[in-house]
């Protein structure tokens, strides 16, 4: 059921206690905080205080005096300056910001993000030409890293640029009036780590010649686009993220307002609370949808807004065109789980997923193969051929750098760029199958530094007590939680599941949990396992497990709840041993070859068929109840003083069936459906079938 490894950290117990009683903090908190490090409350205190993170001077990035001074002619001499943006969220809040900005210093500013799908990805000859009609100046934001060959053909038009990316470098610069970007190798930026947003934030910063004004302005805008692209939250995108998300609930962007109020994050003019999450899950999607399938500038015409019936109208739009993204991407991932299922069938075992289809949305491809990624723990790569040429969207592991991987192939590829964890990319069809083989190999040769893809990383374990709603809260101090401040995740140990339920038509299953042998229902948990369907959930009511997960806050009709968002389940303590010891004592007495000495245990009892029969009276009226081998053993040890054996309850189960006193039925992989028989007829145990036949052949001791 559970093929993750966890990998629990460690926290000292003394720190502990010090953090509790210096920080007045509980004990859960203070075991999260030193888990993580932070085992002084001098350390502690610094991280928790957000606002004093410092903002580093702007123009410690290379070129940074170049293009204030050439933006700053601009608007001067009233040039017409276009900014030239990219189809992501990074990308729309990037040249949202710059375009406001601009505007309001009196420049002839416009905008351009390229069409997914008809000009693709980044800068491109055709349009760098339309634009030098009426165009003296073209700032690039998130994109043009690369643009070696567009950069040398606006300037061949008379037209000037300036460079705004961070995404990695070459070892050639594109040739400009200035390239800033912290990842080139002669920057000495002290944070290499800023989004495409972030960047533009500090070239506003350093227009403006301050950090106030600027957070005072747009500091939503650059958190949006920085949680978005997933970037580290540390250091000062942890400041940016923190600061705009506090401004989000009272956000002054009427686009902003209109798209948390269609998306329920604002319901009665109240909005939840904001959180990180609240922006990676429900707010970045709609606004990446509009460039994943209709057009990125619709989402930029939603941030600049300023009349409430437009945003309201756009924001609507927004959250269609995202249902339609879903949809879309289902249906793909669903063909690629089978493409990759048939290669498993023909023993192609992989190391690298590349996956090619005609017609395939290339909005959403990316998407896929992140969700394929992370399902099987090794990078892919999917193509959506239209005639000879694809275009790709690829998506790593940890510790694989994709664009090493591609930079081995580029002889078979037609372009590429990107990130260590996410790439574009196009081929030729009859490159394929070379590009599949080659870096398959290179995967091979490569593997990831990091052992830990299929090792859930958890902080710390958790005792009952203390999940409660002030502890919830006070974990919220360590938010925004994202990429290198990771949602923090917990277990406890021996809980009793007492309800499984679906939730949205079986795509998602829901827990009622509590500690085991309490059995009053008024201190059950609920929890949810988002993306576990509960078809393939094979764990039920009476099973006593541990819980991987994260907390939430459900807030219903007003009352405000505890919730665990499980992560992952295994079962507890000494269970898979005991199971493992069982089925091999069963899979002896029922093999007809078998004859070896066997334990006493292994053999039912009459006390053992009467412990049985009377829990499953008990348990089963009326009608019948799904069970596993192993919810029905643990259901017995909880309630029972005389419970058998594993193996012998498995033997019980089979004699009950075998001599018509219960109906078994086989429901799932390791489920099955039993009803005791009405009649109450009475059996000779030592005289049954299955029982004569294992006293016959194995002798126990």
């Amino acid at each position: 059921m559970n093929a993750q490894r966890w990998q629990v950290a460690g926290y000292d117990s003394t720190a502990t206690s010090v953090l509790m009683q210096e920080l007045g903090v509980h004990s859960l908190t203070a075991k999260l905080l030193s888990s993580r490090g932070f085992n002084t409350p001098e350390q502690a205190r610094a991280f928790i205080d957000r606002d004093s993170i410092p903002l580093y001077d702007p123009f410690l990035l290379k070129d940074m005096d170049k293009a204030v001074a050439r933006i700053n002619t601009a608007i001067a001499n009233k040039e017409s300056v276009c900014i030239y943006g990219d189809y992501d969220v990074d990308g729309v809040t990037s040249t949202t910001l710059l375009y406001t900005y601009l505007s309001q210093k009196g420049c002839k500013c416009s905008y351009f993000i390229p069409d997914r799908i008809s000009e693709g990805y980044g800068l491109s000859a055709p349009v760098i030409e339309r634009l030098s009609q009426d165009t003296d100046l073209i700032i690039t934001v998130d994109t043009g890293i690369t643009a070696l060959d567009e950069a040398a053909y606006a300037k061949s038009l008379g037209v000037d640029m300036i460079i705004t990316d961070h995404h990695s470098c070459r070892q050639t610069l594109p040739e400009a009036v200035a390239v800033i970007n912290p990842h080139r190798e002669d920057d000495t930026y002290p944070f290499k780590h800023l989004a495409g947003v972030g960047v533009v934030f500090k070239l506003l910063c350093a227009l403006d010649g301050g950090y106030k004004n600027i957070c005072d302005r747009y500091a939503e805008v650059v958190a949006i686009g920085t949680i978005a692209d997933v970037m580290p939250l540390i250091d000062e995108n942890r400041y940016i993220a923190y600061t705009g998300l506090a401004r989000l609930a009272d956000t002054k962007y009427l686009g902003l307002t209109a798209l948390m109020r269609h998306a329920g994050i604002i319901r009665g003019g109240k909005p939840k609370k904001i959180l990180s999450s609240t922006v990676g899950y429900v707010l970045a999607p709609r606004i990446n949808a509009a460039g994943r399938i209709a057009s990125a500038s619709r989402a930029v015409e939603l941030l600049l807004s300023d009349n409430e019936e437009d945003a309201d109208r756009i924001a609507a739009e927004l959250c269609d065109i995202n249902k339609m993204r879903q949809a879309t991407e289902q249906e793909i991932y669903n063909q690629a789980i089978e493409m990759i299922q048939h290669e498993k069938e023909q023993g192609k075992g992989r190391k690298f997923y590349v996956l090619c289809s005609d017609g395939w949305h290339q909005g959403v491809i990316g998407v896929v193969a992140s969700r394929i990624a992370e399902r099987y723990g090794v990078p892919c790569v999917l193509f959506s051929f239209d005639g000879d040429i694809g275009k790709g969207s690829g998506r790593s592991v940890k510790g694989f750098s994709l664009m090493d991987a591609l930079s081995s192939c580029e002889d078979v590829l037609l372009e590429f760029g990107g990130h260590e964890l996410a790439a574009g990319l196009s081929i030729t069809r009859d490159n394929v199958e070379a590009f599949t083989e080659r870096i398959n190999q290179y995967a091979s040769e490569h593997p990831a530094d990091d052992a830990g893809n299929n090792t859930l990383a958890i902080d710390c374990e958790a005792a009952f007590d203390e999940i409660n709603i002030d502890t919830i809260s006070e974990i919220q101090l360590l938010e925004p939680f994202g990429l290198q401040n990771p949602l923090p995740v917990f277990v406890m140990r021996g809980l009793y599941i007492s309800e499984v339920a679906s939730l949205s038509a079986g795509k998602h299953t829901k827990l009622r949990l509590r500690q085991s042998g309490v059995f009053d229902k008024q201190n059950d948990i609920t929890a949810i396992y988002f993306g576990m369907p509960t078809d393939d959930f094979h764990f039920y009511k009476g099973d006593i497990c541990d819980v991987a997960f994260s907390l939430d806050i459900n807030e219903y009709m007003g009352v405000c709840t505890p919730q665990l968002l499980v992560k992952s389940v295994s079962y507890s303590g000494n269970m898979l041993e005991i199971m493992r010891e069982g089925e091999e004592q069963y899979a002896k007495l029922i093999d007809p070859s078998d004859s070896s000495d066997m334990p006493r245990s292994a053999l039912p009892t009459l006390s053992d068929f009467r412990s049985v029969f009377r829990f499953l009276r008990r348990e089963l009226l009326p009608g019948s109840k799904r069970f596993t081998d192993i919810s029905l053993y643990r259901m017995m040890t909880a309630k029972e003083d005389d419970a058998p054996s594993y193996c012998a309850l498995k033997v019980i189960i089979d004699v009950l069936a075998d001599e018509g006193l219960a109906t078994v039925t086989p429901a799932k992989e390791d489920a099955f459906d039993i009803e005791l028989c009405s009649g109450g007829k009475k059996v000779d145990l030592d005289t049954t079938r299955i029982l004569s036949d294992i006293k016959k052949r194995h002798d126990f001791i």
